[in-house]
């Protein structure tokens, strides 16, 4: 069972020099190789996946009754919220911790597990695996081999999470079934050895279930109780149930919403797309059609990276200014204009403004960004002001 697969070539195809510049704007010869492979981009292809069918996919039952389960407790457990005393430092822990383990994720298994767009120390990549298994998001070591997938063959029916089967299978539907055929071949033909090579890595994705039990659930669930004397069952609900589903959707979100929504100034012949929203949702991660076409970058787009909502990215660069995090791989600006002016759309492209613009942009969007990823407490909040009941 195949698939059809178009490759764009990257400048380091076509050129002699290397496509890539470190953090501090020299060449960096050693990530040419890595590049070439990392940057293949699928076209669309319409036809590709017309064969797919949901009646004749096998169900992946112990996902289904999970995720059901979960998404069940999280209602009742909003409900209890709403009725009952909480105190509000539960609320900012459930939320601070949330944001940490959307960076452990965004971060960790994303950018420096699945693109190797720079590289970690140590205590990093240790901070890293503890805060990306919190998100009962799998390891980090299967989300990377199957975010390499989704890359390779992206669209089409070797995309694991295939945006043509329609918004809800690119969102949570993938994982409530089991993989294709084709995606089973697709990632038979690619490299993941670097991952099972890595100590940490590895040693994360085989004790995944106990690691996530004792510090994303018993660890989280014991300092509100023993902290600030939480109710055990509202610790349970807030910081644990309804602070894993809502992280868990931030993040499918760059798997759905950002195929469908959004321009294209870098490559406009491929489906994922630059949106705004959508990047305050994912706390990060929506800018993607620049993702897609340069997925090495360890950036979100070719601005300075405080001028857009952007936690991961900052994330790196304060670790880079600690020593924990080096060699910070950016597209080198005039790769990124030749792609442009190849196949992307120059006049959406963000031009570059005064200072004072870009700083009360900056303001703007990191402002939304941090009010847009607490919603869920929004309601809850505002239910017990208006019938009056207390806030701890």
């Amino acid at each position: 069972m195949g698939f059809i697969k178009t490759e764009i070539r990257s400048e380091s195809d076509l050129k002699s020099k290397p496509i890539v510049e470190n953090a501090d704007g020299d060449y960096d010869d050693s990530t040419t190789t890595t590049t070439t492979t990392t940057t293949t981009t699928t076209i669309i292809n319409d036809n590709d996946d017309e064969k797919f069918d949901w009646h004749n996919q096998e169900l992946k039952w112990k996902n289904i009754l999970l995720l059901g389960i979960w998404h069940l407790a999280t209602i009742g457990f909003y409900c209890y919220a709403c009725v009952n005393d909480f105190k509000i430092q539960t609320i900012y822990f459930a939320v601070a911790i949330g944001m940490m383990s959307g960076i452990g994720t965004s971060a960790g298994s994303h950018r420096l597990w699945s693109h190797r767009s720079y590289r970690a120390r140590w205590p990093l990549k240790l901070w890293l695996l503890m805060f990306q298994a919190i998100t009962m998001n799998g390891s980090a070591l299967s989300y990377a081999r199957d975010h390499r997938t989704h890359h390779k063959y992206s669209d089409t029916a070797g995309d694991p999470k295939n945006p043509t089967r329609g918004l809800f299978y690119s969102h949570i539907g993938w994982w409530l079934l089991k993989k294709t055929d084709a995606v089973i071949d697709g990632g038979r033909q690619l490299d993941f050895s670097d991952l099972y090579r890595e100590r940490l890595v590895y040693l994360q994705h085989k004790y995944y279930l106990p690691i996530f039990i004792i510090f994303g659930v018993l660890i989280p669930w014991s300092i509100p109780v023993f902290g600030w004397n939480e109710d055990p069952w509202m610790s349970f609900g807030l910081v644990v149930v309804l602070r894993i589903t809502i992280v868990l959707h931030h993040l499918f979100t760059v798997n759905s919403l950002a195929h469908y929504f959004g321009y294209r100034p870098y490559d406009f012949r491929i489906r994922p797309a630059d949106h705004r929203f959508v990047n305050y949702i994912s706390f990060g991660e929506g800018i993607h059609n620049y993702h897609h076409v340069f997925p090495y970058d360890y950036r979100i787009n070719e601005r300075s990276q405080w001028e857009l909502f952007n936690p991961p990215g900052m994330f790196i660069q304060l670790n880079r200014l600690i020593g924990l995090a080096y060699d910070l791989k950016v597209a080198s600006p005039s790769v990124i204009a030749g792609v442009v002016r190849r196949r992307g759309v120059q006049p959406i492209r963000d031009q570059k403004r005064s200072l004072t613009f870009r700083i009360g942009n900056a303001l703007f969007d990191w402002t939304v960004g941090i009010l847009v990823g607490a919603w869920a407490a929004y309601p809850l909040i505002a239910f017990k002001l208006l019938t009056g009941r207390t806030i701890g």
